[in-house]
C-alpha cells in the first residue's frame, strides 16, 4: 500500500510537472511571439514615417504575410507544447493504471494462496485477463503517442510552407492596341 501510494505520488508530480513546463513554454512563446509582432509593427510604420511609397503600396500584403508567418509559427510551437503535454498525460496515465494492477495483482496472489484449488483457477484466469488489458492498454498509449507525433509533424510541414511564402509578383500586361485604330 505505502509502495502503490509512492508511486501514485510520484506519477501525480510527474503529471504536474509536465503541465507547469507547459505552462512555462506558453509564457515564453506569447512573450516572444508579441515581442516579434511589436517589432514587425514599428519597423513597418517608421517605413511609412519615411514616406517610403513602395512600402505603403506593398503595405496590405506585407502585413498579411508577415502576420499569417508569425501566426503559424505560433499555431506550430502551440499545438507541439500541447502535443508534448497530451503524451505526459498518456504516460501518466498509463503508469496510474500499473500501479492500480499491482494492488489488484497483489491482491489476487494473496487469495490464490489462501483458495481452495477451485478458486485459484478462476485467479489465475482473472489474473491473465489483466495482463492482457493491460498490454493492450500499453499498445493502444503507444499509438496515441505516435498518432500525437503525426499530428505534430503534419503541423509542423504546414506551417513551415506558410511560413516560406513569398508574396506573388504582379505582372502588369501591356496594353494592347484595339481593332478600331
Amino acid at each position: 500500500i505505502a509502495r502503490s501510494r509512492e508511486h501514485a505520488l510520484t506519477n501525480l508530480f510527474d503529471l504536474s510537472t509536465a503541465c507547469l513546463e507547459a505552462g512555462q513554454r506558453f509564457s515564453e512563446l506569447f512573450a516572444s511571439t508579441s515581442r516579434e509582432a511589436i517589432h514587425h509593427g514599428s519597423k513597418r510604420w517608421s517605413h511609412f514615417g519615411h514616406g517610403q511609397v513602395e512600402s505603403m503600396t506593398q503595405w496590405p500584403a506585407t502585413v498579411w504575410l508577415e502576420t499569417s508567418a508569425r501566426t503559424s509559427r505560433l499555431l506550430d510551437n502551440t499545438l507541439e507544447i500541447l502535443g508534448e503535454a497530451q503524451k505526459a498525460m498518456i504516460r501518466s496515465a498509463e503508469a496510474q493504471v500499473r500501479v492500480v494492477d499491482e494492488i489488484v495483482f497483489a491482491t489476487i496472489n494473496r487469495a490464490t494462496r489462501t483458495s481452495p484449488w477451485e478458486v485459484e483457477i478462476g485467479l489465475r484466469a482473472m489474473k491473465t485477463s489483466l495482463e492482457t488489458a493491460e498490454t493492450t492498454l500499453q499498445g493502444m498509449s503507444a499509438a496515441a503517442i505516435e498518432t500525437v507525433d503525426l499530428a505534430e509533424h503534419e503541423v509542423h510541414q504546414i506551417a513551415k510552407t506558410v511560413a516560406d511564402a513569398k508574396p506573388a509578383t504582379r505582372k502588369r500586361t501591356a496594353t494592347r492596341p484595339s481593332a478600331n485604330q
